[in-house]
């Protein structure tokens, strides 16, 4: 079994920053991968609003009908 855990160093121990679902007293091996830290320093209104940003640079007025983006409409001419 793998999983990833994000975690934190507290200058005594590595702390989890999310819970972790293990039993007490389970053998684990660690590997420790040092983070980009402009990536993990993004809080959530930063995320929200670098999503905003993505959306709206959207085609403003673009509407294509769901029957033609069936995939028989798209790759009719390969068939």
């Amino acid at each position: 079994m793998s999983i990833t855990i994000h975690a934190h160093f507290d200058g005594a121990v590595i702390v989890p920053d999310e819970p972790v679902e293990l039993p007490i007293g389970e053998r684990i091996e660690i590997e420790i991968r040092q983070m980009n830290p402009e990536a993990s320093d993004l809080d959530l209104a930063a995320r929200k609003a670098a999503l905003q940003e993505l959306i709206s640079r959207g085609v403003k007025g673009l509407n294509i009908s769901d029957e033609s983006l069936r995939r028989e409409n798209l790759y009719e001419d390969r068939l």
